[in-house]
């Protein structure tokens, strides 16, 4: 038997997976026959680490991962999938091998780390297990020896995982670049075609209006500069010259509004002219701290995920796996089609 410690399945296989459809017939339970007479409870699968899964929790998570992936009973396990896998059944057993592994890996790191659950969570595990055992037929889970021992126990794995992968999360230093606000209004002096794109010339410059319109568009904003002196409101500005596709509030690091424009909150630029037509800004804040935080929360949940991957990818590396951490036997034997 032959198993590899990491593999790649493309997204596009996965979904050809959920689209392979057949007539075939349930397979006889191998994997359960191959339990030789004993519970699934009592029936070890493979072990990882200092942890020892049996197939009731095999044939649980097993369940779980045939939902996620969209497989019904129509799916054609035994369609042809690969050079790599003899049919779709080989390659999805391949794949949820190491889903069991990193699953039991995470959670064993998670306990050296000291994460444990509070009494409040230990509660919502208790709900999770109650709502689950309500949700499913009592004579699929007593078959597949799905218990509320199992479930309160692989619940408080995925609660307690989620817990470490938060307190790794919460280690991270995010910088927080301050942003400031500003309204830009824009009197455009090119011609625009019915999506709003700038009209271009055969020797590719763009086709400009006349001049007496381009003036007309300076005046205009001249008149909007010493509006917003006076004190008009920067949207009812808009909304009276018609500028909605053209301008409005923006976001920009405090850094670059400094370095560009100069001013201070609420102080109002000369009219500035560039390819596009006249520009006049008014600097509503030079630093938006509401708005500088939700940009360090976006940036932290991306960060968080890279660094997830890149702390979770060294720990599996690192982890010893060996071939003779599965019970070949009942391994071999075992199959999705036995759920369908």
């Amino acid at each position: 038997m032959k198993t590899t410690k990491r593999i790649t399945m493309l997204v596009s296989m996965l979904c050809f997976i959920i689209l392979l459809t057949a007539c075939g017939t349930n397979s006889a339970n191998q994997g359960q026959a191959a339990a030789g007479g004993k519970s699934p409870s009592e029936t070890l699968v493979l072990t990882v680490g200092e942890s020892e899964i049996y197939l009731n929790e095999v044939n649980f998570y097993a369940i779980s991962f045939m939902s996620r992936m969209g497989i019904t009973e129509e799916t054609d396990l035994s369609a042809a999938f690969s050079q790599e896998f003899a049919d779709v059944d080989a390659a999805l057993k391949a794949q949820f091998l190491i889903s069991l592994r990193q699953a039991h890996i995470l959670y064993q790191k998670a306990l050296e780390e000291g994460v444990t659950l509070t009494e409040d969570e230990k509660a919502d595990v208790n709900k999770q297990v109650q709502d689950y055992i309500a949700a499913n037929d009592a004579e699929k889970l007593e078959k597949f020896g799905i218990d509320e021992e199992l479930l309160t126990r692989v619940f408080t794995m995925s609660q307690t995982i989620q817990k470490y992968e938060q307190k790794i999360v919460e280690e991270m230093e995010v910088e927080r670049v301050p942003y400031g606000t500003y309204y830009n209004f824009a009197f455009i002096t090119i011609e625009l075609d019915e999506n709003g794109n700038g009209v271009i010339n055969d020797d590719g410059s763009y086709v400009y209006l006349s001049d007496s319109e381009q003036e007309h568009q300076k005046e205009l904003a001249e008149e909007v500069r010493e509006r917003l002196e006076a004190g008009d409101d920067p949207e009812a500005l808009i909304e009276e010259y018609d500028l909605s596709s053209t301008s409005g509030l923006i976001h920009a690091t405090t850094e670059s509004l400094q370095d560009t424009f100069g001013l201070k909150d609420g102080e109002v630029s000369e009219v500035k002219e560039n390819d596009f037509g006249y520009i006049v800004v008014q600097i509503q804040s030079m630093e938006d701290a509401e708005y500088s935080d939700q940009v360090k929360e976006y940036n932290a949940s991306i960060q968080a995920q890279d660094y997830l991957k890149e702390q979770e990818q060294a720990l599996l590396d690192a982890f010893p796996i060996s071939e003779e951490d599965i019970v070949e036997k009942v391994w071999d034997a075992f199959t999705f089609k036995d759920f369908q």
